[in-house]
């Protein structure tokens, strides 16, 4: 009898496990799509230059603003730090957002230089984990790159009721 009883739990507790992760899979599908991702994003990157010919050598970092439309387009302003020296600069570029959330992106700098991108978009639309896959002028990228960084959704502020 007990083991009756133990069998149809552990049936009962893989049936659940199963259904929560198509649950869990559907909906991503369903959410995930150029057209949902949509508004401003405060975004941060790290890392290095090992070897792009394009870009200087040594540390990197950036902060900016990205800003998509939900049609595929982007717009921004960033501020780079590339081995010391402050590189202010605005884009514009193009995106795609696959439905299993994964997503590339493709931003051409007002300096000269493209930047190519793979992302994730996490945390139910709120945040964007990404990394550089190729920069340099637009007909020649290149790789060589280990930068990689953050971004959260920027929210509008909400009107004071009183």
């Amino acid at each position: 009898m007990s083991t009756r009883i133990g069998r149809r739990i552990v049936v009962a507790a893989v049936a659940a496990l199963l259904l929560s992760s198509l649950a869990t899979q559907l909906s991503a599908q369903e959410r995930c799509s150029a057209a949902s991702l949509k508004g401003s994003y405060a975004f941060r990157v790290d890392g290095t230059n090992v070897s792009n010919p394009y870009v200087p050598a040594g540390p990197f970092s950036a902060v900016g603003r990205n800003t998509y439309d939900g049609l595929g387009h982007m717009t921004g302003v960033i501020l780079v730090s590339s081995n010391g020296a402050m590189i202010p600069a605005s884009y514009t570029g193009t995106y795609t957002l696959d439905a299993d959330c994964t997503g590339s992106k493709s931003a051409a700098l007002n300096i000269g230089l493209t930047v190519d991108f793979y992302f994730v978009v996490d945390n139910n639309l709120r945040g964007i984990e990404m990394i550089a896959t190729q920069a340099g002028p637009a007909n020649s990228l290149a790789g060589g790159l280990t930068i990689s960084g953050s971004a959260r959704k920027i929210f509008a502020a909400r009107a004071n009721k009183n």
